[in-house]
């Protein structure tokens, strides 16, 4: 892990040195860079992979104000100046998706392509009902990591679905405290901040302005029922369409979460073929 100074905050930064070309990945909301795992395995040596914690979460730095896209996107510009990156590669996954997505428009020159993953659409009310159980283990305190890991193996968009990449991101995931009990590391003010600006944000808006190649990969499966899937198939085609180049694939048998940490292998192969020069 490296830190990483960006303005008034120290990002925790992990890199999978490749000699390719330059990827940087943003996570969701109450995410860390472990999540980015299975693309490392997937891309890495032929790429160059950067992830970090954003602000509020994993290891970096959580001020007690400053969460919303553009505040993330000041972030990012400046840590593609830190590694010397003058055009890079950007995926984003959930609220990295919007984060990417805005970035794209606001710093054309700067982004070669674009990948969103089950991301960059507006929040509904009934996305965060259906992502509750998970954002619910923060701010929270477990008596032990393994009681944490098993109510996290127990979630009903996990159950039957674990795999070493959900084992590695929830390990991560937890601090351990003087009492041997385990704390989420995303900031409980991190979180609510950026759901409240997240309510205000009109994300369709800036779909028709981006500029560079765009790969959506979408996931169909419901979260709490079969159905309650983040991205349906009528929003997925709409802003594949509303992007001038994107490319919209749907990935069988994966929810908002597996779609990422599960390794699938159309993922791989998707993502293989749109970075391929």
């Amino acid at each position: 892990m490296q830190r990483v100074k960006v303005g008034d905050v120290t990002l925790a930064v992990h890199e999978w040195p490749g000699r390719g070309p330059a990827v940087v990945a943003v996570h969701g909301l109450t995410a860390n860079h472990t999540c980015w795992a299975s693309l490392a395995d997937a891309l890495a040596p032929a790429v160059r992979l950067i992830a970090y914690d954003l602000r509020g979460r994993g290891e970096s730095d959580k001020p007690p104000a400053g969460y919303s896209l553009a505040t993330h996107g000041e972030d990012l510009g400046r840590l593609l100046d830190h590694f010397g990156l003058s055009r890079a590669v950007l995926v984003g996954h959930s609220l990295g998706g919007g984060i990417v997505l805005r970035f794209a428009v606001t710093h054309p020159r700067r982004v070669a392509k674009l990948v969103l993953i089950d991301g960059g659409l507006d929040v509904r009310p009934e996305m965060l009902e259906s992502l509750a159980p998970v954002i619910a283990r923060v701010g929270r305190e477990f008596p032990s990591l393994d009681a944490f890991l098993e109510q996290m193996r127990g979630l009903p968009m996990l159950a039957g679905r674990w795999s070493d990449y959900l084992e590695r991101y929830f390990r991560y995931d937890v601090e351990t405290l003087p009492s041997g009990a385990v704390r989420p590391r995303a900031a409980l003010h991190a979180i609510v901040e950026e759901v409240q600006s997240l309510a205000r944000e009109r994300l369709w808006a800036w779909h028709h302005q981006v500029r560079c190649p765009t790969l959506i990969l979408r996931a169909p499966d419901g979260l709490l029922t079969p159905t309650d899937c983040l991205m349906t198939e009528t929003e997925g085609r709409a802003m594949a369409r509303a992007i001038p180049r994107a490319r919209l694939v749907t990935v069988p048998g994966t929810n908002h979460y597996t779609v990422l940490l599960g390794g699938h292998p159309r993922v791989r192969t998707a993502l293989r073929r749109f970075l391929a020069p």
